[in-house]
């Protein structure tokens, strides 16, 4: 339970945009449990949207280091 609730913490911003895109899915499933190809368009950019939030503070993290290590921002 406390490793879910770290875990919760940790990816706060991304939970909105997982919860959406499973409500989608939920909705984009025929009644065989197929899913149309506009439908699985919209489900890969909310993927990718929530892809997009988890990466950006390694990104930043990474573009800080580039920085220090050329001596461009104080430490």
């Amino acid at each position: 339970m406390i490793k879910t609730f770290r875990l919760m913490m940790q990816y706060k911003e991304a939970i909105p945009l997982a919860l959406d895109l499973i409500q989608e899915a939920e909705k984009s499933m025929r009644d065989d449990g197929s899913i149309s190809k506009d439908e699985r368009s919209i489900l890969l950019k909310k993927f990718w949207a929530i892809i997009r939030v988890l990466q950006e503070p390694k990104k930043a993290e990474a573009r800080k280091k580039k920085l220090l290590s050329q001596n461009k921002l104080p430490s």
